[in-house]
């Protein structure tokens, strides 16, 4: 297996919205300095199939899907500027029903390794009854979610200088590290290895007896390795670890490193678990500065990736 994560067809979203424009337009750039193909999607619902063709039967399915698809062409080339999609490979797709269950449909049947899509990181109230389709796409895909914020559309996405990988040095983790590797080299960036104690790890300290016990040696061995990684590729790494709520350090940390980007495994729990628990990559999407890549982690503890077997089917 490569050490590096491949990186060759993204998957873009898009419900038409000023959001998915700016979604649509830095997947495109990102897709030229990769070298990936680019896959438009738009899922069109039930309800709207059956009002245009229902009204005396004036058009078929075929043709409202064909219209669809030019709309969505069209849209694509306004979204995204002639200089940076001249020489994108590019294909739309639309599928009748709901965006979630689409967006899986997609992403497993149109051989992708990478789903790019804008989210509005709602929280508190807003977030528990309306949701987030982000986070639902995350739990449900089998390749890695990059998820960009409202408001963080002045991240190119092609001038990325700094990359944080978040890791607990656990499978879920793991799977990240081939991402974080493969982008650090990509856009020739610093890479900082950030380790979160929680404070639950903590037992038996006691805060006015002084500080935090120190890190263990076999911790301190594998954060330095993996620095070591990186600067055998001619590149800068540091590596720190703190203690607190995991979500809430990663993004303080983004915030005072300027960190362009972010790279987190995850479990992508799905049912009670995930009511309970919560997901840290999902916390953070919510609160980041800046895009986030959360990488699922398999049973086995390598990142899922695209199907290539998906593009035939």
């Amino acid at each position: 297996m490569s050490l590096m994560a491949k990186i060759t067809r993204i998957l873009v979203p898009t419900d038409f919205s000023p959001d998915a424009q700016v979604a649509c337009h830095l997947a495109a750039r990102l897709a030229n300095f990769v070298k990936a193909e680019v896959v438009v999607f738009h899922a069109l619902p039930g309800f709207d199939l059956f009002e245009q063709t229902g009204r005396a039967g004036e058009r078929t399915q075929v043709e409202v899907l064909n219209d669809v698809r030019n709309r969505l062409q069209e849209w694509f080339e306004t979204a995204v500027p002639a200089e940076v999609r001249r020489f994108l490979p590019i294909e739309v797709k639309v599928r009748v029903g709901e965006a979630i269950p689409g967006i899986i449909w997609a992403t497993q049947r149109q051989g992708v390794d990478l789903v790019l899509m804008a989210t509005r990181g709602r929280t508190g109230l807003a977030h528990l009854l309306m949701g987030s389709i982000t986070e639902a796409v995350l739990r449900h895909v089998p390749v890695p979610v990059l998820a960009l914020r409202l408001g963080q559309g002045e991240h190119p996405l092609t001038d990325v200088q700094r990359i944080l990988w978040a890791t607990d040095l656990s499978p879920v983790s793991e799977a990240a590290w081939r991402y974080a590797l493969k982008l650090v080299d990509l856009f020739t960036a610093e890479l900082i290895l950030l380790h979160v104690l929680q404070h639950t790890k903590l037992a038996g300290w006691v805060a006015d007896a002084g500080p935090p016990p120190e890190p263990s040696l076999v911790l301190e061995r594998e954060l330095e390795r993996r620095q070591q990684i990186v600067e055998a590729l001619g590149l800068r790494a540091r590596r720190k670890v703190l203690v607190g709520p995991p979500a809430e350090v990663i993004v303080a940390e983004a915030h005072a490193n300027r960190v362009d980007l972010i790279v987190v495994g995850t479990h992508g729990r799905t049912g009670l678990p995930h009511a309970l628990v919560g997901s840290v990559a999902a916390a953070v999407i919510r609160k980041a500065p800046c895009p986030v890549l959360a990488v699922k982690v398999r049973r086995d503890g390598q990142a899922k990736e695209g199907h290539p077997e998906g593009i035939a089917a």
